[in-house]
């Protein structure tokens, strides 16, 4: 069954109607993309890829740093491919990019332009994002249902976003982002 915003071929789509499946940008990599880039020739622009989780838009799956730089130098469209990669259309692949789109819309990032205050160091960007994602895929992909809603039911005040690999230490956080580690035990 295709996706209701399935497309072939490129695209030039507005930026700020694309969805985001990221919460953080790496300021080194924003860096290494000025060297490169210029708005008025995006001839070494490759397409950004884009998918539809069901949620009534694209949403990007990879590129944000380029969309951010764009976006910051004016460019109104972008060009899009629609973003068909095994790891994408998997049901595990379609359970990650949608734990991470619900991650940004929990703090309210719906487009590249919300991610303006969330440009960290690399450093920051690996414990921050990084992290965070290789925690939620043990969440999702490794731990029970019965597992989650245990944890969830300890701490009825927080949002478990992730667990460790070997399920000994849970990740949570507050409404405003703030971060706690607690043992599974």
């Amino acid at each position: 069954m295709r996706n209701s915003l399935e497309f072939t071929g490129i695209r030039y789509i507005s930026l700020d109607t694309l969805g985001i499946s990221q919460m953080y940008l790496n300021q080194k990599k924003l860096d290494e993309i000025h060297t490169w880039f210029s708005p008025q020739d995006l001839s070494n622009f490759s397409a950004l890829p884009v998918h539809d989780f069901g949620n009534g838009r694209l949403t990007l799956t990879d590129g944000h740093s380029r969309a951010y730089v764009a976006y910051k130098a004016g460019v109104k469209e972008i060009p899009v491919e629609y973003d068909r990669d095994d790891m994408i259309i998997s049901e595990t692949g379609q359970k990650l990019y949608r734990n991470d789109i619900i991650w940004c819309n929990r703090f309210n990032l719906k487009c590249i332009a919300d991610l303006n205050d969330r440009i960290v160091p690399n450093e920051v960007y690996q414990r921050v994002w990084l992290d965070r994602c290789k925690a939620g895929y043990h969440l999702l992909i490794h731990a029970s249902e019965a597992d989650r809603a245990r944890w969830e039911k300890q701490y009825p005040h927080l949002f478990i976003y992730g667990v460790d690999k070997l399920q000994h230490t849970l990740y949570f956080e507050d409404e405003l982002g703030k971060t706690y580690t607690f043992s599974a035990k």
